[in-house]
């Protein structure tokens, strides 16, 4: 009787809030969350949406990083400041299964990520330094994952960006969360709920219900290794329209881009 009585007055998710917080099933919430991602897809744009958001009282600094292609990587001794919540740049494979804590992959338009990592010298094999960047598009690339990871060129940039994402969105792990750099550009309060939902699902009921109430902090500022400011469909601005449909040709999924 009391327990009907409970249930009649008590609405659904305040019940299920009441529940989480007494089993104790928000251990999430005391975990970091790293970011996976191909590269120039936003990582570090996450990285600090993340940090302001959900790890504001957290040292979540490393120290030196060495980054950038494997013939001309650079040191930056200032380290990363949110370089704590970087998982890595790898295709998913065996490993991923080990992981234990939260992750979020996240991606953006193959063509903005094409150009960022053109424009950003020592991601380029300095036998290449002067490539255009229409030359670029259609250079197979001598890396793999990441710019550090030598490979037999075999690969151009759009056909590694599509697979990379392919072969993640193909992971089946509860752990792991997917997101649009797009999205978190132009809607951060729908990915915050996102991340709350996945990872946080005391607050995000407790939101739902209207006992917590988020004040989302939004990134504006450049960051990164190489800061610049964040850009969606900056690639309109360089892309020439041949170039771009040579490039939409390579892609077999068309609804990864951003259109």
């Amino acid at each position: 009787m009391i327990k009907q009585i409970y249930r009649a007055v008590i609405p659904e998710k305040l019940r299920t809030y009441i529940y989480l917080k007494r089993s104790g099933r928000y251990f999430w919430e005391r975990q970091i969350i790293k970011v996976y991602s191909h590269p120039r897809s936003g990582t570090h744009f996450l990285e600090a949406f993340l940090a302001k958001n959900f790890f504001q009282n957290k040292d979540l600094n490393t120290e030196i990083v060495n980054w950038g292609h494997w013939a001309n990587r650079l040191q930056r001794e200032e380290g990363n400041e949110y370089g704590k919540l970087f998982g890595n740049h790898s295709f998913p494979g065996d490993w991923i299964m080990g992981i234990k804590h939260p992750m979020i992959y996240i991606y953006r338009d193959g063509r903005d990520v094409a150009y960022s990592i053109w424009k950003t010298p020592n991601f380029i094999n300095p036998d290449y330094k002067d490539v255009t960047f229409s030359d670029f598009l259609r250079l197979k690339l001598d890396w793999q994952g990441t710019p550090g990871k030598k490979c037999e060129p075999k690969e151009t940039i759009a056909q590694h960006w599509e697979r990379h994402i392919t072969e993640w969105m193909e992971v089946k792990h509860s752990k792991l969360l997917i997101i649009r750099y797009e999205d978190l550009k132009s809607k951060p309060l729908d990915v915050y709920s996102k991340i709350l939902k996945k990872y946080y699902p005391v607050k995000y009921i407790a939101h739902c219900i209207g006992l917590y109430k988020p004040k989302v902090n939004v990134i504006n500022q450049p960051v990164g290794l190489k800061p610049n400011k964040a850009k969606a469909k900056g690639w309109k601005d360089v892309l020439m329209e041949d170039d771009n449909n040579w490039y939409i040709s390579q892609i077999q999924n068309k609804s990864l881009l951003n259109d």
